[in-house]
């Protein structure tokens, strides 16, 4: 691993994203005291608090990625740092087809990540997507339009072709 920015960057995003704690960071910083020839990132790891691939990701390839006109969809960017693996989002997709919740509320739903890093990887990545889905009980911004006739059935066939998906 290398960490093409000074650890406590490092440190401090890992943070943002909710995966390591302030008091982590200063642990690891004394480690790397005794133990100068070992990064931040692998101080992390040897220590069990985040994947080494998680530490990698962020070292090397999230501000890339970040900085990219090309977005990729958000299970890309948690199975390549290490939070999901390749099976975990192949599985919330098959998932995400029957229940119409978006991905990373059905992440969070089966305790794979937290609401913090999901908040962190779509306002880092794909800024002004709203983070909290009404599947996750957050309230919604829109007001309901008004019902003319209270508990009426849909008339409606609904186009599932017509619902816009987001990843």
């Amino acid at each position: 691993m290398t960490e093409s920015k000074n650890s406590e960057l490092l440190g401090q995003t890992l943070r943002r994203a909710g995966l390591i704690s302030f008091s982590q960071i200063q642990v690891a910083l004394s480690d790397q005291e005794y133990n100068q020839n070992l990064l931040i990132g692998e101080i992390l790891a040897l220590r069990g608090w985040i994947e080494q691939q998680t530490a990698d990701f962020f070292a090397d390839e999230w501000q890339p990625l970040t900085d990219r006109l090309e977005k990729y969809p958000l299970g890309y960017y948690l199975v390549k740092s290490g939070l999901l693996t390749g099976e975990q989002a192949y599985l919330i997709l098959e998932e995400q087809k029957q229940l119409w919740i978006k991905f990373g509320s059905i992440a969070i739903i089966k305790g794979l990540i937290t609401q913090d890093t999901l908040n962190f990887f779509l306002d880092s990545i794909f800024p002004g997507v709203s983070s909290d889905p009404p599947a996750m009980g957050a309230k919604s911004t829109q007001q309901e339009p008004e019902k003319t006739e209270p508990d009426s059935p849909a008339t409606e066939e609904i186009d599932y072709d017509d619902i816009p998906w987001i990843d």
